[in-house]
């Protein structure tokens, strides 16, 4: 997967780009971003102390699944 498919994907699904190039949406348990680097994508959460990162994963592994999720990241 191309960053270019990935932010493709993610605004399709109601993700938005911020100032920094980010991907940010708001969910019922705090904000959550797509932090994009050039060969990497990480998933992190908002919290009082900064953000905290769920999962990431190589753009080289990343992949939609057939019910059009993104698979492929590591916890």
């Amino acid at each position: 997967m191309t960053r270019d498919e990935l932010t493709a994907w993610a605004t399709r699904n109601g993700w938005a780009l911020d100032r920094w190039g980010h991907l940010k949406k708001e969910f019922d348990n705090g904000t959550h971003r797509l932090k994009l680097s050039r060969i990497a994508a990480r998933h992190e959460i908002s919290t009082p102390f900064g953000w905290a990162r769920l999962a990431s994963g190589y753009l080289k592994n990343l992949h939609l699944t057939a019910d059009g999720k993104l698979a492929g990241m590591n916890r």
